[in-house]
C-alpha cells in the first residue's frame, strides 16, 4: 500500500512538474512573441519617422525653390484636418522672404464652417489666380485673413492624394502687387504640387 502511495505521489509530482514546465515554456514563448511585436512596432515607428523627416525636408526644399523662382513674398500649404473628417484648416509648412510675417502664426485650427465658400472653391478648383483680394475674394472670413496677412495677390494650387481626394492647397502670395508671367507661374506651381502632394504628412 505504501509502495502504491509512493508511486501515486511520484506520478503527481511528475505531472505537476510537467504542467509547471509547460506553463513556464508557454509564458516564455508569449513573452518572446510580445518582445518581437514590440520590436516590430518600434522598427515601423522608426521607419515612419525617418520617412516623415525625409518628406518634410523635401517639402521645405520645394517651397523654398518655388519662392525663389517666382520671387513672391511667401509660400505655404493650407491643409484640412483631421485626415478623414475635415473640420479645420491649418498651415504647417511655410517659407517667407526676410521681413515678411508668417501666416502660420494665426492660421491654425480655423473651422472650415467659418469659410465654407472659400474652402469649397480651393478644394474643387485645380488652380486659382487672384490679382485683387478685395474684389475677387467673396468669402468674408478668407478675405479678412488675407488682409491681415497683407496679401495683395496670390496663386492657389489644389493638392490631391493618390485617390483623387483634396488634401491641401499650395499657396504663393505677394504682399506687393507686381507683374509676373502667369503661364510660367502656373507651370511651376503644377510641378511643385506634383513633388509635394504624395508625400504630404497629414495634420491630425
Amino acid at each position: 500500500m505504501e509502495h502504491f502511495a509512493s508511486i501515486i505521489l511520484g506520478a503527481f509530482v511528475l505531472i505537476q512538474a510537467v504542467i509547471l514546465g509547460w506553463f513556464a515554456y508557454n509564458q516564455k514563448t508569449k513573452d518572446k512573441m510580445t518582445e518581437l511585436k514590440i520590436e516590430g512596432v518600434k522598427l515601423e515607428n522608426e521607419k515612419r519617422i525617418a520617412t516623415n523627416n525625409r518628406s518634410v525636408a523635401t517639402i521645405h526644399g520645394v517651397l523654398w525653390g518655388l519662392l525663389h523662382e517666382l520671387d513672391f513674398s511667401r509660400c505655404f500649404i493650407i491643409q484640412p484636418h483631421p485626415e478623414h473628417k475635415h473640420l479645420y484648416l491649418s498651415v504647417a509648412f511655410e517659407v517667407d522672404k526676410p521681413g515678411v510675417s508668417e501666416v502660420k502664426a494665426f492660421f491654425q485650427n480655423i473651422p472650415i464652417s467659418t469659410m465654407a465658400k472659400f474652402v469649397k472653391e480651393i478644394a474643387t478648383t485645380s488652380i486659382i489666380l487672384i490679382e485683387d483680394v478685395d474684389r475677387e475674394i467673396s468669402d468674408t472670413k478668407a478675405q479678412s485673413m488675407m488682409m491681415l496677412a497683407g496679401t495683395s495677390q496670390l496663386i492657389l494650387k489644389q493638392l490631391m492624394d493618390e485617390n483623387g481626394s483634396w488634401i491641401g492647397t499650395l499657396v504663393v502670395e505677394n504682399t506687393n502687387r507686381k507683374q509676373y508671367n502667369k503661364e510660367e507661374a502656373i507651370e511651376k506651381m503644377v510641378v511643385a504640387a506634383t513633388h509635394i502632394q504624395y508625400i504630404l504628412p497629414p495634420i491630425n
